[in-house]
């Protein structure tokens, strides 16, 4: 998350750039976009709507003062009226406020926050709506990694990884912490909260289980949670199960594992459980949806063959389910009717959504955090078309922008953003995101910049697409076209198409990527000869691929913490299950050749694209032993390539000074080797 930073901040960008220095001669503050005012665009996200509907809180970010310790921003809550006027800032905290939720009388919000230094551990806090400092009500020994109200206001249920027994921290004070590999691991347990005396339990129901999605029974009786025997991150992502974990009493299996499970939730009327899930043990995505009685039956899929991948969900009070959903480029919000499976339509496009949207208590009013193509992510908001007079069901309405984060991006130019749909190589209709130069020369080619998205089970969406890592605006001004392919693998466009690179990574899921390339140059946009490839995990992998066996198409390379061996990567990584079942679907021990002949390492010898690599010492996901193999294997090759190692990080970047270092290296390496502007190709 981000936020604008005081004084100071511009002497660190000038440094870095009369360091690194620009290919097209230009000074850095010739452009109106700057790694700067990427990096400290403010982020707002967690948006939530008062049950009555009367006020939405959501978090914006603010990045740390100067000579403070280095870390993430801080992130505190604001309100704004659904009305829409002046947000009022709710906590001031040094800290990351996350997770705001009413409580159901709409008097008390709770959120999650470590407060009282570094060390802090992730609490649950009460701050009165009618004004008041907020308290910790939780553990402050141990992080608390999700919670909800229960119905009837008097209890909260959170998941927490056990504390360490007295022992343990005895032991590791003097040295005795050896670590026993998928031995030592404590449970992540559901505990419920009393908020007015702070006492709380562990479910008995539980055991020895790890909980990690859960929901409250509308009576406040129960809850049920997706579960795993152990607390390992391939389990989290592969191995859950649903049950009913009463308060009293034993625990009931209600669906078995199939595949992955994300977010459930309980009907009002107590009789039916929703979950998103995979349809399979190979989908790549917990992405459709699924409804089972709650006294025990077969679970039925709702979202059948439908080309989208669901990411939210909630009932109504009608029976029906909100579900959000990616659809090719675009998300949208449809009530699902359980009983008959009928979907209407219920919000109209645009702006995209970030995540479910958050829902007033009687489903007349909603709020999110969306953004366009022309604004950053902010908080939106709307009522269905039947709280509306003289609006016909069937009619979606658009909702309203609440609240302006960033003005201070509002005067700068726009590179035009369009969804372009080509033919793959195979005759497969891809889509992508196109993001055209700022000032496009007319029958002149301009350089290409191909920007890789991660999972491979994610997608690039037709919203705001100017992040650090992927600067659309940035490079726009500067003359580069821009493009974000959405190849097979890709989620938002069903099940079939998100499996539809399994046992060939890096194969026809990357000539997807090529062939976006040969159609912009067919259409005397691009110059073939000026393109540049980025990406950071997956999309690091892609970068990788490029620079190495089809360094023949790309002028440069900035690789961000992606896999460049994959023998090596199933040893190394945190989800060695989760690439193997729904990435590959295949062990690459049982299929060393294929996995050997898709490694960039692999093509070493292809290798002549200056390359730039960046990665996070502390990454667990891809570790920094990926990137070492591509260095080593670029510089005996004698390939232009330059490798920085950013402290504390993990996959990803979250300090400011490390987002802001990686973006100034990144644009000035395809400047460096790209150029600037339009080429002097004629179409």
């Amino acid at each position: 998350m981000t936020q604008l930073q005081s004084a100071g901040s511009s002497a660190i960008a000038a440094a870095l750039w009369a360091v690194l220095g620009t290919a097209g001669g230009a000074a850095e503050n010739a452009w109106q976009w700057t790694p700067e005012s990427v990096v400290d665009t403010v982020s707002v996200g967690g948006a939530a709507i008062s049950p009555d509907g009367a006020a939405v809180v959501f978090g914006r970010s603010r990045w740390r003062g100067e000579g403070a310790k280095p870390g993430p921003a801080y992130v505190n809550l604001w309100r704004v009226p659904f009305a829409g006027g002046e947000p009022q800032r709710l906590t001031t905290a040094d800290a990351e406020d996350s997770q705001p939720r009413w409580s159901p009388d709409g008097r008390t919000l709770a959120f999650l926050s470590r407060r009282g230094g570094e060390e802090a551990k992730a609490r649950i806090w009460l701050l009165p709506v009618a004004g008041g400092e907020p308290s910790a009500v939780s553990d402050e020994k141990t992080d608390v990694l999700g919670f909800e109200w229960a119905p009837h206001g008097r209890a909260l249920a959170y998941v927490a990884v056990d504390r360490k027994s007295e022992q343990q921290e005895k032991d590791e004070k003097v040295g005795k912490d050896a670590i026993a590999v998928d031995q030592d691991l404590r449970p992540r347990r559901l505990h419920v909260l009393d908020p007015s005396s702070g006492k709380a339990e562990p479910l008995a129901s539980q055991g020895s289980l790890s909980a990690w999605d859960f929901a409250w029974a509308p009576d406040g009786a129960s809850l049920v949670a997706t579960v795993s025997d152990r607390n390992r991150t391939d389990d989290g992502y592969l191995l859950k199960r649903l049950v009913i974990l009463p308060l009293r009493g034993e625990r009931r299996e209600l669906a078995g594992n199939v595949g992955k499970l994300g977010p459930v939730a309980w009907s009002h009327d107590g009789r039916s459980i929703a979950w998103l899930g995979g349809v399979d043990a190979s989908d790549p995505a917990a992405g459709s949806l699924f409804v089972v009685a709650a006294s025990g039956a077969e679970p039925r899929n709702l979202s059948g063959a439908r080309e989208a991948t669901a990411i939210g969900l909630s009932w109504r009070k009608d029976g029906r389910l909100a579900l959000t959903s990616v659809t090719g480029t675009r998300t949208s919000i449809a009530f699902v009717n359980p009983a008959n499976g009928a979907w209407q339509p219920a919000l109209a496009a645009p702006p995209i959504l970030a995540g479910a949207a958050s829902w007033s208590d009687d489903g007349a009013r909603y709020a999110f955090v969306g953004s366009m193509a022309t604004h950053a992510h902010d908080v939106y908001a709307g009522a269905t078309p039947s709280a509306v007079r003289g609006k016909k069901p069937s009619l979606a309405l658009r909702p309203k922008q609440l609240v302006n984060s960033n003005p201070q991006l509002d005067s700068l130019p726009r590179g035009v953003q369009e969804t372009i749909r080509y033919p793959a190589r195979d005759g497969l209709e891809i889509e992508a995101v196109l993001v055209r130069p700022a000032r496009l020369v007319e029958g002149r080619r301009h350089p290409l910049i191909v920007v890789a998205h991660g999972g491979p089970e994610s997608q690039y969406l037709d919203g705001w697409n100017n992040s650090p890592y992927a600067p659309a605006q940035l490079f726009a001004e500067r003359g580069y076209l821009v493009v974000f392919p959405n190849y097979r693998g890709s989620t938002g466009r069903g099940v079939a198409f998100a499996k539809a690179d399994h046992r060939d990574l890096g194969g026809h899921e990357f000539e997807d990527v090529l062939a976006a390339v040969d159609f912009l140059s067919a259409k005397g946009l691009a110059d073939p000869k000026r393109v540049g490839i980025t990406g950071g995990s997956y999309g690091g992998y892609f970068t990788a691929l490029g620079v190495t066996r089809h360094s023949q198409r790309f002028a440069a390379g900035v690789e961000l913490f992606g896999i460049t061996n994959w023998e090596s990567f199933l040893g190394q990584s945190d989800i060695p299950a989760e690439n193997a079942r729904v990435h590959w679907d295949l062990w690459c021990y049982d299929h060393a050749a294929l996995c050997r002949e898709r490694s960039p390492v692999a093509h070493i010898d292809k290798a002549r694209t200056p390359t730039l690599i960046l990665q996070g010492d502390k990454d667990e996901r891809v570790p920094k032993p990926q990137s070492d193999e591509l260095y080593a294997a670029l510089r005996f090759k004698q390939v232009p390539v330059e490798y920085v190692v950013y402290p504390r990080e993990g996959h990803g970047f979250r300090e400011r000074w490390h987002r802001l270092d990686a973006l100034t290296r990144s644009v000035a390496w395809m400047e460096k080797h790209l150029g600037v502007g339009a080429g002097a190709s004629d179409r």
